[in-house]
């Protein structure tokens, strides 16, 4: 408990609400304002609120909705006329705001008598728009626009004077101490309890030696998410619209006003205390912070949560029935505990550095005097064990879940068997701690350094200090920097600490023995003087977010060299820094996804890993189709670049192996195989051999469609969202068909394919009689670069037929949607047929992407008579066309295929994907339509279903929110709003309920 503060108002007793029935609400808003209609209560903590929405009539058509308020009695009427003139301020500044209404007497405020006593009433106009709560989701720009409206509110109403300001409030965070100090018997769970009391403590000391630097003002002092309002802008995100409930208005530090705005954050993002961040940025650069302001703001976050916690217990004690008060009750305790959970020295850092200011300097890791903690010649032999994205010794996705904290503990038990020690790594982001895909970041950054030995091992002071050692923790330290070595035992004089027991200091000097280890022990760098006791009372985290751990460094530093190893290098250049370099010297025309894309440097199945260790559920990876880091693969190619990689003159087994393999999925027709590196090369051989056989320059293609970069496939290839002057630049010789798109093109319906294929053999037969004959046709047997759209049946069969019957050839491009991606059929030509219902059969077969899992690998597979015609005019070769290590792959690649049954597998998992997603639909209005099957689909997102207005925004921001909780997911199609769904086919059912179920929160909650 605080200090006495007797003689003050004590907060104790607490202000039940006014007690008065909806039928002495109705009499007395006609007596005293002429104000009928429908009638409606809404929540308040102290005061009675009523909403009024009066009949229709021709000048107000909706009818006029007014705020009929009943103030609690214990509010003065000088502090009601304040609200009021603070009211018409936020007018004159342009804030829409409620505006009193003159009774029938002409008054702004009357009195009359409720349940016995006189109370204070007003009608205020009402403010149009829906509270901020009613977002769920905050994104970071409904944040800062959150700090920019609280600074224009603070400076609106400096300068503003009113007897009415004076006030003894309870939420006045000048007396938030005493109130807390008061009420903390309604916190009746004692863990609760226990943590409040160890906050107001440490926020007590905080605030001490800066109250007097505070600058006052008046303020609104309850610019919470209750009280504004937002209308639903730009992709549904709110936007601000008013401010409502001046009932605290009152004078206060100008600070508060910025401490109560951001506690409404954190309960819309509980796991990133951190997200306020914007928020606070943005009144910064409205009304500047002073340092006595920004020292004092997380405190004041923290004390502010804590009077919500305590007053809100009171307020349902005392007024039965206040559902608003009841139902408040756990979300102001996230409102408290998330801030003050994280070590208020670490916030103000955070804060000093989004404000650009000086943050506190970390603890010297300087070892200058030359002893260590660990003996020198052990310490050279230490193992430095890597446990982040980098680390080899993790292998095969051993990391994940709960054996990789297993995994790591082998390691390092390994390594210190043949080493005598070994240590992990301060400020790494270690795998092992991470979550696998998880809506949230790991908290997984190591924030000091673990020993493991093989025997007892003795520590000897790297600096002169004092020691104290409690319940298995022993600190030194030099007044300015404290080792805080959990896992150990005290020497000398404190030789017999141990169980609860704590002895006196005791002073080392550098190079003395003061401490032991058995086996295990963390070592941590933190600034000022730490004891024992203290540091196994409050330890710090053993792991932070990436998020947090640069503010961290204000608290901790490196422990390395005080050890004897040498400093941890993690972390390296940054995504942001790491984009920058690509951006210079990679030529951006090679695009990237996401404006802020995380760093990926490793994967594992269908999952991708950025340098944070964070986990993400990779939904577009077509060309990784076995997952990612297979361990078969792996060795397979690591094995063959040991044995042999040259080019297909050579005579080897395997480019015939291969080719033999390719040949058994595919009908008796084809025989021959022609090896590339590329999609795109692959398209442009397939054209050049079918230019040879027909001896005709015309190609047909579709519209929306992408078939490559070289100029040949380059100029089939017809998707705007690729080229958008892919019409203006086409070649004479190239043709474009509607895209036979059932959904949303010209023709729809059961018997869409036969009036697109009427459409395209009408153009056929017409440029047949202008003399430029089709020579080739090109498609996609599923449209994958629309967004994996059907190709409505009897399409492909039809155009087939005519363009052979005119004398050229087709091309199925399977590129994308073929090699078991489908799940029913190998190849996608195989889901067609013709008039007799046998498969159609084309002449040429592209592919690539899959059938190298990433590798540079292409095919093009016809008959012998179309590729004896590109012989007869002359050779083809491609330098690593079917290459040693290529064909090998491709081989083992089929292989994996076959042994973990994965075309089965898009068969199975994607049907059950289908079948959530349709679910899905039923329920989320912005889902238009789901295209595709098996594990190659596509999303359609669409603001209305019967115009069918591509929602291309929406989609966009869907992707970059599915990203913040570890989906990668990306938009494709001409208009930019269908997502496409292509995982690794060794996608899983739980990771398709991921998927769905990460969808399903952003189209609930907002982007």
């Amino acid at each position: 408990m605080l200090e006495s503060h007797a003689g003050l108002p004590s907060f104790s007793e607490g202000l039940p609400r006014p007690n008065i029935a909806i039928d002495e609400v109705r009499r007395l808003a006609a007596e005293l304002y002429g104000v009928c209609g429908e009638v409606r209560e809404l929540g308040s903590q102290q005061d009675r609120n009523f909403l009024f929405t009066e009949p229709a009539s021709p000048a107000r058509p909706a009818g006029r909705q007014v705020l009929f308020k009943v103030s609690n009695r214990a509010v003065r009427r000088d502090e009601i006329e304040a609200q009021n003139e603070a009211m018409r301020r936020m007018h004159a500044a342009g804030h829409p705001s409620p505006a009193p209404v003159a009774s029938l007497g002409g008054l702004d405020i009357e009195t009359a008598d409720v349940d016995g006593a006189p109370h204070s009433i007003r009608l205020l106009t009402f403010v149009d728009g829906t509270p901020l709560i009613d977002f769920e989701h905050f994104s970071a720009a409904t944040i800062r626009a959150m700090g920019t409206l609280v600074g224009q509110v603070v400076q609106a109403l400096d300068g503003f004077e009113h007897p009415g300001l004076e006030r003894e409030l309870q939420w006045d965070l000048r007396v938030g101490e005493r109130l807390v100090d008061e009420l903390i018997g309604h916190v009746t769970d004692p863990e609760r309890q226990a943590l409040v009391l160890a906050a107001l403590e440490a926020t007590a000391a905080a605030l001490a030696p800066l109250k007097d630097e505070l600058p006052l003002q008046a303020i609104h002092g309850d610019l919470t998410d209750d009280n504004l309002v937002a209308t639903s802008g730009a992709l549904g995100r709110p936007e601000l619209s008013g401010i409502i409930d001046f009932g605290d208005v009152g004078t206060g530090w100008r600070v508060a006003e910025l401490a109560v705005a951001c506690t409404a954050v954190f309960h819309h993002d509980p796991a990133r205390p951190l997200a306020v961040l914007p928020l606070i940025r943005a009144f910064d650069a409205v009304v500047p912070l002073t340092d006595a302001e920004i020292d004092a703001l997380w405190p004041l976050i923290v004390l502010r949560g804590a009077a919500l916690v305590v007053s809100g217990l009171q307020q349902v004690a005392i007024d039965d029935g206040n559902d608003y008060a009841e139902a408040a009750l756990e979300r102001e305790w996230t409102i408290f505990a998330v801030p003050a959970a994280l070590d208020a020295r670490v916030a103000t850092a955070a804060i000093r550095r989004a404000l650009g200011r000086e943050a506190a300097a970390g603890p010297s890791s300087s070892a200058a005097g030359g002893a260590t903690l660990l003996d020198p010649d052990l310490a050279r032999r230490a193992r430095v064990i890597t446990l982040d994205h980098t680390s080899t010794a993790l292998r095969d996705g051993s990391w994940l879940g709960e054996e990789g904290a297993d995994a790591e503990a082998q390691l390092l038990l390994l390594a210190a068997r043949s080493g005598g020690v070994a240590a992990t790594r301060f400020g790494e982001a270690r795998l092992t701690r991470s979550l696998g895909v998880s809506r949230d970041a790991p908290v997984n950054v190591a924030t000091g350094v673990e020993l493991y030995s093989a025997s007892d091992l003795a520590l000897t002071a790297p600096f002169g200090g004092l020691v104290s050692a409690a319940e298995g923790h022993v600190t030194i330290s030099d007044g300015a920097r404290t080792i805080v070595i959990a896992g150990a035992r005290g020497l000398t004089e404190a030789r017999a600490l141990d169980g609860e027991s704590a002895a006196a200091p005791t002073r080392v000097e550098s190079g003395e023995p003061f401490a032991e280890i058995a086996g295990w022990a963390q070592v941590t760098l933190q600034a000022g003087e730490v004891s024992a006791l203290d540091a196994a009372a409050a330890p710090l985290p053993r792991f932070v977010s990436g998020e947090e751990f640069p503010a961290w460094l204000a608290v901790l530093g490196d422990p390395s060299e005080l050890i004897g190893l040498a400093p941890s290098s993690v972390g390296g250049a940054g995504a942001d820094e790491t984009l920058r370099a690509r951006l210079d010297a990679y030529a951006p025309l090679q695009g990237h996804y996401y404006v802020h894309p995380p760093q990926i440097e490793r994967g594992w199945r269908e999952m991708l890993i950025d340098t944070e260790g964070r986990h993400y559920l990779d939904m577009v990876n077509n060309v990784t189709a076995l997952g990612h880091g297979h361990p078969v693969l792996a060795d397979t190619v690591a094995q063959q670049w040991r044995m042999l990689n040259t080019n297909s003159r050579f005579n080897y087994a395997s480019v015939a192996e291969f080719s033999e393999r390719l040949l058994e999925t595919l009908p008796d027709s084809f025989d021959t195989v022609l090896l590339v590196n590329s999609g795109t090369e692959a398209v442009d051989l397939a054209l050049r051999l079918t230019k040879a056989y027909t001896g005709r320059d015309d190609v047909a293609c579709v519209e929306e469609s992408y078939h490559g970069w070289s100029y040949a496939s380059d100029a089939v290839s017809t998707s705007t969202s690729d080229n958008p002057l892919a019409a203006e630049l086409r070649a004479p010789w190239v043709h474009a068909f509607d895209a036979p798109n059932a959904y949303r093109g010209t023709h729809r319906g059961a018997d869409a394919g036969k009036r697109y294929a009427a459409d395209a053999i009408a153009e056929i037969e017409r440029l047949a009689a202008a003399g430029t004959p089709i020579g080739t046709f090109i498609a996609e047997p599923r449209n994958g670069n629309a967004g994996a759209i059907e190709v409505p049946a009897g399409y492909l069969a039809a155009v087939y037929d005519a363009v052979r019957a005119g004398g050229g050839a087709v091309i199925a491009d399977e590129v994308q949607v073929g090699y078991g991606r489908q799940g029913d059929v190998f190849w996608g030509f195989e889901q067609h047929a013709g008039p007799g219902g046998d498969p159609i059969v084309p002449d040429v077969v592209t592919v690539a992407k899959a059938m190298g899992n990433g590798h540079p690998l292409g095919a093009v597979i016809t008959r012998s008579e179309i590729a004896q015609a590109l012989a007869d005019q002359g050779t083809f070769f491609s330098s690593a066309g079917g290459s040693t290590l290529s064909a090998k792959l491709g081989v083992t690649v089929l292989d994996i295929m076959r042994d973990d049954r994965l075309q089965e597998n898009a068969h199975e998992v994607g049907g059950y994907l289908r079948e959530q997603l349709v679910a899905l639909a039923e329920r989320q209005p912005l889902i238009g339509a789901l295209h595709g099957r098996g594990l190659y689909q596509g999303i359609e997102l669409v603001r209305d279903r019967e115009t069918l207005e591509p929602a291309t925004s929406e989609t966009q921001a869907l992707c970059d929110r599915m990203l913040a909780l570890g989906v990668i997911v990306q938009p494709t199609g001409d208009r930019g709003n269908v997502l496409k769904v292509k995982p690794p086919l060794c996608f899983t059912k739980e990771s398709a309920d991921r998927f769905v179920a990460t969808l399903d929160e952003v189209l609930t909650r907002g982007l």
